[in-house]
């Protein structure tokens, strides 16, 4: 969704409306990261998007189950995002587990597979401790934000000139192989590429990777049998 985006400036009140449509009987939503275009929890600093947040924690309160698998937007959760909202982040990625007999494996995606230089040099700088204490307690916070929406527009005008193309050479791809020659699993699913993906892979495992919202909601939805995708533009 990437909430707080200039791009797309409409779709909290999308995905709003998304979460206070879920059926109460729904046992757990699992968010795959990249729900905020920039999330970094600092002491004081209010983090805008109440109306989401409080559809999130109508949810919990419901008894639906949230989980939340961190994006590379959105990794900086230190507590307050769980607090706030009553969701449970998984970690670490990707993240195994067994629903209604079939075994997933899922994770965001940005840290899967081969990564060229790029992007493990862009991983240790943001992920890194040190830097995160440096961000967190040093940096003037709007340096902070500036920086980040700096960031998130290079790299929209980057993937409008150089779109992203899914094939069996793509790091997400190669995962999934390697992955299932050494574990038992029947559904991956990822997100991060902003490509509505649906094959299969050489193990016979179904991989699915979740669409974004430019054309509106987008999700996956499981009942205990099938993956059914919904929503958007298919």
């Amino acid at each position: 969704m990437h909430l707080g985006a200039a791009s797309t400036p409409d779709t909290e009140a999308q995905f709003v409306a998304f979460l206070k449509g879920i059926p109460s009987d729904t046992r757990a939503l699992y968010l795959l990261g990249d729900v905020f275009d920039f999330w970094f929890e600092r002491k004081r600093r209010p983090f805008g998007f109440e109306k989401t947040l409080a559809a999130l924690r109508d949810l919990t309160a419901g008894g639906v189950e949230v989980f939340f698998l961190r994006g590379n937007h959105d990794w900086w959760t230190f507590g307050r995002l769980e607090s706030l909202t009553g969701l449970k982040i998984l970690d670490p990625q990707p993240v195994a587990l067994e629903l209604c007999g079939k075994r997933f494996c899922m994770a965001h995606g940005d840290d899967l597979g081969p990564l060229d230089f790029k992007a493990r040099l862009t991983r240790r700088f943001l992920k890194g401790r040190l830097h995160i204490f440096f961000a967190r307690h040093i940096v003037p916070e709007r340096w902070l934000y500036w920086f980040a929406a700096k960031w998130s527009n290079a790299s929209r005008h980057s993937n409008s000139l150089n779109p992203y193309t899914f094939n069996t050479d793509s790091p997400l791809y190669k995962f999934a192989c390697q992955y299932e020659k050494e574990h038992p699993v029947d559904c991956f699913i990822f997100g991060h590429v902003h490509r509505p993906i649906d094959i299969s892979t050489p193990g016979g495992a179904q991989m699915h990777i979740l669409n974004d919202w430019t054309n509106g909601p987008s999700w996956l939805e499981f009942d205990g049998e099938k993956i059914v995708r919904k929503g958007g533009k298919q």
